[in-house]
């Protein structure tokens, strides 16, 4: 090894062979990493984020390998010309020639029978009340939907509220915001969509064939008693309030919310409507399918590239690599260009841009689950608070990141017993970070160097957390909150209003005409891409059947942490079943992050 260091400490491999000297041990590592390197090599060109150019034959799976065969078929169908969609299909989505009303929807919606293999969606017999559209049902999607990431502190943004309600004259909004403290007001924010995109603040975000999208703000206040609330929406921010459309909500608090009035406030709904379109460009491409699935992509490619099999940080990773490439290659070949893109309400090229916007912005330091709460307003130090029951996903990850942390500074800690010096002098992992951070490999530049064993057992940690618990916690709650389309539909169908006054001026039908019913072929799509997306993971592919299994791995350390970790992730489900009895809202479960339910890799 050229690395005169290193020549201190041992190289960390695992299943030493009885009798090879040294130099045998690194000349069939070399030769074991070379070939490696011919089977992963990165493809750069494509104007994806760096992937594998071809997934090796002992990592391939077929389509229904992957998915459900009877969703894939579905799918498949529904993706012929219209000519050729099948007339039970077309039953399966509202009548674009019959006269309707979002109830009409609800109850089509509610005939329908939840499919095998899948939780209920939002809308079947679960749900005892038709409160989908109310401000509480969408603020906590905020806290435990399918992008519950993001919601941060709003700082900068309230005086800019502020200023926007003096000059509308809200009096009592104005009272509200300039007295509520700062630590309890949050938003969502896609106000960067355009700049992302490429786009100028003045430039219409649209699809060039009836699809139109928006980078809309929603300002919320979490009181104490742990209610999240809307305050206002700015539906589509074009570098200024003053140049943008805000509405404000007519009920300041959830105290003074009327179901029946919230039902017949158009604009208001309009509004959400709009903050929960781009919520679903947000999480299927960032959140979804840049942070976990093509990040966790880069992660792999790099590792078996540079990482020999015998590494103990390869053996500690390779469970959770399972099926994300084949898995990811379909992603490129059929879900972005033939459902994606159809689906959007930007452009080809505008989408390609915020695809590789979101990959280059990703952090692997900053998105650390303890660092992440932290800068978003929620500290581990806090998030058991009252104040926070509400936010079920925190408060499962902050519980989650140290029980898996810990699994990998079991397994770590004893091969790397010469500290900070030892993981500094591996010369793998010193080529690991920088095939991660290399303009010729993963272009990941937020990839920490690691020098330190707690930076490594933090990154490891990290590659975990990607393929398990944060891919599981974005990706199962598709089909309950994306099948029913009005709760979230993937663009709108009209241009959005240019003004305050011609939004206050909507109706129902305004709304309605806004969603994609003379789109039938639309319709479908959306609705069943979250069902081919969320069936459940079987039994061995869970985290928890991973803990079991690892606890009798022939590698000793990785069999003495499995069977603690084991024993923390059966703890955890207690926890995290009364995390979810927890919430105000009673007739919605949290148990996507089960461990028996958390897939061990992004499997689908």
């Amino acid at each position: 090894m050229s690395n005169a260091a290193a020549t201190n400490f041992q190289v960390p491999l695992v299943y030493p062979t009885p009798g090879l000297t040294r130099e045998a041990v690194e000349q069939e590592t070399l030769a074991s990493l070379q070939k490696n390197k011919d089977m992963y090599q990165w493809e750069l060109k494509d104007g994806y984020p760096p992937h594998v150019l071809e997934v090796p034959a002992r990592d391939d799976k077929s389509k229904i390998e992957i998915f459900n065969v009877q969703a894939l078929l579905q799918v498949g169908g529904m993706l012929q010309s219209d000519d050729k969609l099948s007339a039970h299909y077309f039953r399966l989505a509202p009548d674009p020639q019959a006269p309707t009303s979002l109830d009409a929807l609800v109850t089509h919606n509610q005939s329908q029978r939840a499919p095998g293999g899948v939780n209920d969606n939002m809308l079947f017999r679960d749900r005892k009340k038709r409160d989908w559209h109310s401000d509480a049902v969408f603020a906590q999607q905020h806290f435990t939907g399918t992008n519950a990431t993001t919601i941060t502190l709003a700082k900068d943004w309230v005086p800019a509220f502020e200023e926007r309600a003096e000059a509308l004259g809200n009096a009592k909004m104005l009272n509200l915001l300039r007295s509520a403290p700062a630590t309890s007001l949050y938003v969502q924010d896609y106000s960067y969509f355009r700049s992302a995109m490429g786009l100028s603040d003045d430039q219409e975000l649209a699809s060039g064939n009836g699809r139109y999208g928006c980078a809309p703000v929603v300002l919320f206040q979490l009181g104490d008693n742990g209610s999240l609330h809307p305050l206002a929406i700015v539906i589509d921010y074009k570098g200024s309030m003053a140049a943008s459309v805000v509405i404000f909500n007519k009920r300041l608090t959830p105290a003074s919310a009327n179901l029946d009035e919230e039902a017949h406030d158009w604009p208001w709904r309009y509004a959400k409507t709009c903050v929960q379109s781009a919520d679903w460009l947000r999480h299927e491409v960032t959140i979804h399918l840049v942070n976990t699935h093509l990040v966790e992509e880069a992660s792999i490619v790099a590792a078996h590239r540079t990482l020999p099999p015998r590494h103990i940080v390869y053996q500690l990773l390779e469970k959770h690599w399972d099926t994300t490439l084949p898995l990811n290659r379909e992603a490129r070949k059929v879900l972005i260009p033939e459902v994606i893109t159809k689906l959007a309400g930007v452009g080809q090229t505008e989408l390609n841009a915020f695809l590789n916007h979101a990959y280059s912005s990703f952090d692997w330091t900053g998105l650390r689950i303890p660092n992440d709460l932290d800068a978003r307003g929620f500290p581990l130090g806090d998030i058991e608070e009252f104040k926070f029951h509400n936010y079920a996903y925190a408060r499962n990850m902050a519980r989650m990141w140290p029980v898996i942390r810990s699994f990998v500074a079991g397994v770590l800690g004893p091969y790397y017993d010469g500290g900070d010096e030892h993981v500094a002098a591996d010369p793998y992992l010193q080529d690991f970070c920088n095939e991660m951070r290399s303009s010729q490999g993963a272009k990941m530049t937020s990839f920490p160097e690691i020098k330190s064993l707690d930076e490594l057992i933090d990154t490891v940690t990290m590659c975990i957390h990607i393929a398990s618990p944060q891919h599981t916690a974005v990706n199962y709650l598709q089909h309950y909150y994306q099948v029913f389309v009005p709760n979230k539909p993937w663009a709108m169908y009209t241009p959005l209003p240019r003004s305050l006054s011609e939004l206050q001026g909507y109706k129902e039908k305004h709304l309605l005409d806004a969603l994609p019913f003379k789109r039938t072929k639309d319709w479908l799509i959306g609705a069943q891409l979250p069902y081919l997306l969320s069936f459940e993971v079987i039994g061995q592919s869970s985290l928890l059947s991973y803990a079991t299994a690892q606890s009798t791995s022939p590698i000793r350390v990785i069999a003495d942490s499995a069977r603690a970790f084991e024993k923390e992730l059966k703890e955890l489900q207690g926890v995290f079943r009364k995390n979810s009895d927890a919430l105000d809202d009673r007739d919605t479960k949290y148990r996507v992050m089960d461990p028996a339910m958390t897939a061990v890799s992004i499997l689908i």
